[in-house]
């Protein structure tokens, strides 16, 4: 019957946890209950039960509201509460209804995160194999992963689950989640990453954050707004940053300094950059970014701008246009190669730069106009040669008769 009632949940289960107890499931709700008892827990059932069904669902929840008891005991060992943890979930996996086991399993993973106990990489990695046991169709996983963000930005830590935003938005979009709720998943998928010190994907998830809000929304989500555009300066591996512009609490900050800023990164050069700075010092020192880091990125972008559609750049005119000494202006250019916004060579004996591509800071209907027209050449040329093989016109390898 056991094994009848796992077929009938393999459609949404990962895994079968490991219950490390070769009894029934029933067998082991009851030991478990005398080891609770124990540990002072109380539970309502009558002295004298019949071993059946019944008396087991009535018992589950039950086991379940006291689990934390298990934390509570200094007796017992991360090895003994991992045991009996995944003694609960292979009981809930059990059941026969997916209601009764996205309830139960539910309820589980909040007693254990709600538990003031300060086993707090425990709980991380009993939660983290929790949501691992489960196919992400099940909307109760919603609250699983929630409770799991929470303990990753806590502990600055996570071993047991794989963070990605990509999958994790299929997964918001499966499960039907409204707008507050993927805001939630965002700002916390956000809060996890800062404190995992990953930049970049705390950063990417800011943005799927942002895009959440309307225009007539959009001031409630200001404090992000402004977070996310010093998070995008201040990244040492970001240079494009025109897509913000596109976002309604970005635009709602239109009117202040860090959207004019903004602008300057944007689409403005180092000149731009340095009178605001003159004109707006006590705003700059007091953002989460340094003046030398806005001027080393603000040198970066400029570089890029002055190299498109261009074939070579001479030395002086990057020491005067970038504000650099002469000593310093291939240290520069190879750094800028570094970071990809342009590829090139440097010419030492003539003092050149010999520039093959560039990185384009904005993407306008010029630009994407342009890409039209290489891409239509492109396949132009294609069908010519394909036309050219056809017909018999192709190039002889060298020595063939």
């Amino acid at each position: 019957n056991e094994y009848k009632s796992y077929l009938r949940m393999s459609n949404v289960l990962n895994l079968v946890a490991p219950s490390f107890i070769s009894v029934s499931y029933l067998s082991q709700a009851i030991e478990m209950k005398a080891t609770l008892e124990k540990f002072g827990a109380q539970f309502d059932l009558p002295e004298k039960f019949n071993e059946n069904e019944d008396v087991f669902l009535k018992l589950l929840p039950q086991l379940i509201s006291h689990f934390p008891k298990f934390l509570d005991s200094p007796t017992n060992t991360d090895a003994d509460i991992e045991a009996a943890f995944f003694s609960v979930i292979s009981m809930i996996q059990l059941l026969s209804q997916v209601d009764q086991m996205e309830s139960f399993s539910r309820n589980l993973s909040n007693a254990v995160f709600h538990h003031p106990s300060g086993r707090l990489h425990l709980k991380s990695k009993l939660l983290g194999h929790q949501l691992n046991c489960y196919q992400p169709l099940l909307p109760s996983t919603y609250h699983l992963l929630i409770n799991v963000l929470k303990l990753v930005r806590e502990t600055r830590q996570v071993r047991y689950v794989a963070l990605n935003i990509k999958q994790i938005s299929t997964w918001l979009t499966r499960w039907n989640s409204d707008v507050q709720e993927q805001r939630d998943i965002y700002r916390l998928l956000h809060q996890a990453f800062s404190a995992l010190d990953e930049g970049e994907k705390a950063i990417e998830a800011l943005v799927h954050l942002l895009r959440l809000y309307t225009t007539n929304e959009a001031v409630e989500a200001k404090s992000d707004a402004h977070m996310c555009v010093i998070s995008h300066i201040a990244h040492p591996k970001i240079f494009v940053m025109d897509h913000l512009l596109d976002l309604h609490p970005i635009r709602a900050l239109d009117g202040q300094l860090i959207f004019e800023l903004l602008q300057i990164f944007v689409t403005g050069d180092i000149n731009d950059y340095v009178e605001f700075y003159n004109a707006n010092m006590d705003f700059v020192e007091k953002l989460a970014v340094t003046h030398e880091e806005n001027l080393k990125k603000m040198r970066l972008l400029t570089l890029a701008s002055m190299a498109q559609g261009r074939d070579e750049l001479e030395f002086t005119e990057l020491i005067e246009k970038l504000r650099l000494e002469k000593d310093e202006v291939e240290s520069f250019v190879i750094e800028a190669i570094g970071a990809r916004l342009i590829r090139g060579k440097i010419n030492e004996p003539e003092e050149k730069v010999m520039v093959s591509s560039t990185t384009n800071r904005t993407f306008t209907e010029q630009e994407w106009k342009l890409i039209k027209t290489k891409l239509e050449n492109w396949q132009k040329n294609l069908n010519a040669v394909q036309e050219n093989m056809k017909n018999g016109y192709y190039a002889m390898p060298l020595g063939a008769s």
